[in-house]
């Protein structure tokens, strides 16, 4: 099986809900940038939930602090980064206040440690020294992962934690 091609279907059904979302205009700035974030991180773990446990020759999966070998334990830690990613990333573009936004704080913080961390901890002690990999096909290296994992990983879990449990708290 392609599990890019697989990855780029689930990815491309993900972006489609999310643009019907944004196209009805009832988000709020800060929610459009969080929802970013947790569209990427559905987007990057569509297809190891699925591969980790039927594709036997599967090299593993890491994704910040997460770490597992192959077979099933992949499809235990990337399945909900997919299932609460895409969740998180529909509910911050679909409205501006509500509890539902509980679930994108609680999303927000969870990347913020699982990614935010070791980014950070890299960047401190070798600011060239992060790499993003997509299964055994795609590296990318350096300041270059860095500049990325800061902007498209770290930032939008910043806002979400900041803006979702007031948002949350206004809609109670």
């Amino acid at each position: 099986m392609n599990w890019g091609l697989f990855a780029l279907c689930v990815s491309a059904l993900l972006v489609a809900a999310w643009i019907w979302l944004v196209a009805r205009r009832r988000w709020a700035w800060p929610g459009l940038i969080a929802s970013i974030g947790c569209l990427l991180v559905a987007g990057f773990n569509s297809a190891a939930p699925f591969r980790g446990a039927i594709d036997p020759d599967y090299v593993g999966f890491g994704f910040g602090l997460l770490q597992a070998d192959k077979g099933i334990g992949v499809t235990l830690l990337a399945g909900p980064l997919l299932v609460f990613g895409a969740a998180s990333a529909l509910i911050a573009v679909s409205r501006e206040e509500g509890p539902a936004l509980w679930l994108v704080a609680a999303f927000s913080a969870a990347l913020l440690v699982i990614l935010g961390v070791p980014t950070l901890e890299t960047v401190l002690a070798d600011p060239d020294g992060n790499k993003i990999q997509f299964g055994e096909y795609l590296t990318i290296p350096g300041l270059a992962a860095t500049a990325i994992n800061l902007l498209l990983l770290v930032v939008p879990f910043v806002v979400g934690l900041v803006w979702a449990p007031r948002a949350a708290m206004r809609g109670q």
